[in-house]
């Protein structure tokens, strides 16, 4: 079979650049599949893009399928042929379905007898034929956040789509999707006025032509060559581009033809907090920002351009000064905030809703303060510390109504605005820290609260937001979830975990109701609902430590008495699972759970009833697991209390294999169910190890 190269592009208004990744990931995916599905193969592939196109690049791609040789079984023998041996209906029919003639028919034995079947050959679809459905049904499915509908109502896009370049060896392969025709024409860089129709001669062409004209359309030779640029750049002596790899990543979705270009900034801006710079220039304008050799901001900055390089001066000119603008409004706000104390905001908060049915801003910073207070109690802080925790709680929220953060390219700096305004306003440092850290972490790879109040304020204003939303009704439903709960549940058990604190997840959410109680018409079983709802992260945290699921299943019916008790008794049940000894002990368990599940019986067993030395060995047992297990578990000491249930092992084993429960004796029998009822009771303040997994 004869093999050729192919290409495709989809060429387009830019993208933004967040479209781009998951578009092009999903493209590969799908020709991958589609060729699979297809019986064809390749032995090459490229697939790539710039912000005008994505392109598919496949090497030795069969010309068309390979003929298949089908068998096809129709009706029985013995309805197939007349007696004069002319065939029936049933099997012209046959024939006729499968275009097939007489001549074709062979006997095939199956099991229910001989049926006639015939042995066809279909003809493999050249790779044309497979092409134009595929397409027909790639181009709507386009992964994109958002999508555009242009001349074609039945084409949504990221943005409009203008060309197709198809080639299939040295040939354009001539087809018609959704009103845009196929051709071997692809178009240059339009910034640099090379956007002029290109002849695509092969396949192997395409790479380099669009090179000539100022494009680099193989993403990953586009990213190392931003890389090389950003090393490269002319800076001054000691100074070196901040490594930031997710803007090269977002900025190589925004360029064609990349070159750095070395700028600068009046140095006057760099009496601004750091980040407010580094916000306007790396965030707001997808700039690189550079260090001096001290490691402090420098005045510089680097963009890549898409431009002509023989421009670049004229194109510097415009970035300084869109870029000096930005800092300049950014030096007023912070200048015209700085001039009263962090504190005097604060009664501006009583004028920002928070959320209707929960009040105002000035209404969550009173509750975080009396939960932060609570809290302090509770861990037996220290006066002058728990009055820096308590002056935190009360800040938190002051930046929220400065002029800085009215401003909606700085809302990132919620907190990191607070903390500088509460330095300049001469606060405490670990206050102004704590003002900042409360609102972390902010994402799965952001850090963890470092001060400790950061992380008491962060407890109290992650629990007050989960509780308060859940209490009017706005648990989080599949995916969605507008108030982030899922990560702020998760980011206050992380910080639980993190510090280790003997805080009851119970009383927490409890108090957490109880100060929210004249904002809520609580609903039966609201407070449980966000307990379970935490509760959940907590298990998840557990299974990214290694903890197996069933050993997190065993300990499901417990209460949180702390998370971090319940992370060091899920550890210690995972440790000992894997010895012998406890998994026979599991075996004979799942026995006592199993009978009771059929017949459970409530109060104490009788000894003076035992018929059997069994029994009562397994009961002096259980009288000194009782014992064991209370002082074991009132010291956190789980490695004891697991030890102290393997101990029992033997004599629950004993008594199965001589002691018939279910005996006709009903007393005998209600005796003998009481007293693995109280076996039972006693090993679920442990676990349940009935939902251990015993593999085999």
């Amino acid at each position: 079979m004869e093999k050729r190269d192919f290409l495709l592009e989809l060429g387009m208004e830019e993208i933004p650049a967040g479209h781009f990744g998951a578009a092009c990931e999903w493209l590969k995916e799908s020709f991958i599949s589609f060729i699979q599905a297809s019986r064809l193969g390749y032995e090459d592939l490229l697939v790539s893009g710039t912000p005008r196109r994505f392109f598919i690049r496949a090497t030795q791609v069969p010309m068309a399928q390979t003929d298949l040789r089908l068998e096809r079984s129709g009706p029985a023998l013995k309805i197939s042929y007349k007696e004069d041996g002319e065939l029936t209906p049933a099997a012209l029919g046959f024939l006729k379905k499968n275009n097939a003639s007489p001549s074709d028919i062979y006997i095939q034995k199956t099991d229910k007898g001989d049926v006639i079947a015939v042995s066809i050959r279909q003809k493999g679809k050249s790779f044309s034929q497979l092409l134009q459905p595929w397409l027909e049904e790639l181009l709507p499915k386009f992964p994109f956040p958002k999508k555009m509908i242009w001349k074609n109502k039945e084409l949504a896009f990221s943005r409009p789509l203008r060309w197709i370049c198809l080639l299939f060896g040295d040939e354009p392969l001539p087809l018609q999707v959704y009103g845009i025709s196929s051709g071997n024409v692809t178009f240059g860089n339009r910034y640099l006025g090379l956007e002029r129709p290109l002849q695509v001669t092969s396949v192997d062409a395409y790479l380099p032509i669009l090179n000539e004209n100022s494009v680099i359309a193989d993403r990953e030779e586009r990213l190392a060559l931003i890389q090389k640029g950003l090393e490269a750049a002319p800076l001054e002596e000691g100074h070196q581009v901040a490594p930031d790899e997710r803007l090269a990543q977002t900025v190589c979705d925004l360029v064609e033809y990349p070159s750095a270009v070395v700028s600068s900034f009046d140095e006057r801006f760099l009496r601004l907090p750091e980040k407010i710079i580094i916000s306007t220039i790396s965030q707001n304008q997808k700039y690189f920002c550079v260090k001096d050799a001290s490691g402090k901001l420098a005045s510089q900055f680097v963009f890549i351009s898409n431009g002509d390089v023989a421009k670049a001066e004229i194109i510097k000119k415009g970035n300084e000064k869109v870029v000096n603008a930005r800092l300049e409004d950014a030096l007023w706000y912070f200048e015209e905030d700085t001039r009263q104390p962090l504190e005097s905001y604060l009664p501006a908060l009583e004028d920002v809703v928070f959320h209707a049915k929960l009040g105002t801003l000035a209404d969550k910073v009173r509750r975080i303060t009396a939960l932060c207070e609570w809290m302090c109690s509770q861990l037996n802080l220290p006066e002058a510390v728990a009055q820096k925790v308590l002056r935190t709680a009360r800040l938190a929220k002051a930046d929220l109504v400065t002029s800085m953060l009215g401003e909606k390219e700085f809302t990132k700096l919620q907190g990191y605005i607070g903390k500088q305004y509460a330095l300049v306003s001469q606060e405490d440092e670990e206050v102004a820290e704590g003002i900042w850290e409360h609102y972390a972490p902010r994402g799965s790879n952001d850090a963890l609260p470092q001060s400790l109040t950061g992380a008491v304020v962060a407890i109290a204003d992650k629990l007050d937001t989960i509780c308060g939303m859940i209490g009017v009704g706005l648990i989080p439903t599949g995916s969605a979830d507008p108030f982030a709960l899922r990560r702020l549940a998760l980011g206050l058990c992380q910080i639980l975990l993190e510090r280790g604190w003997e805080l009851s997840l119970q009383e927490l959410v409890a108090k957490s109701f109880a100060i929210l109680a004249d904002k809520l018409t609580m609903e039966e079983g609201t407070e449980a609902k966000s307990l379970a709802f935490i509760r959940q992260r907590v298990e998840w945290l557990l299974k990214q430590e290694g903890i197996a699921y069933d050993v997190i299943d065993s300990l499901e019916h417990l209460p949180i008495s702390s998370l971090a008790s319940f992370e060091s008794q899920a550890l210690a049940l995972g440790k000992v699972r894997e010895t012998d000894d406890f998994m026979r002990l599991v075996i004979g368990f799942k026995r006592v759970a199993n009978i009771l599940d059929k017949a459970m019986r409530e109060g104490h067993c009788n000894p003076q009833l035992f018929a059997q030395e069994e029994e009562r060995t397994l009961y002096e047992a259980l009288q000194g697991l009782q014992g064991k297990l209370d002082d074991t578990l009132a010291h956190s000491d789980y490695d004891a209390a697991l030890h102290a249930l393997i101990d029992m092992g033997q004599p629950i084993d004993q008594f199965f294999d001589a002691v018939l429960v279910n005996t006709d004796d009903e007393a005998l029998k209600n005796n003998r169910l009481a007293l693995l009822s109280q076996i039972h009771k006693e090993f679920l303040k442990v676990a349940d190890i009935s939902k251990i997994v015993v593999e085999g």
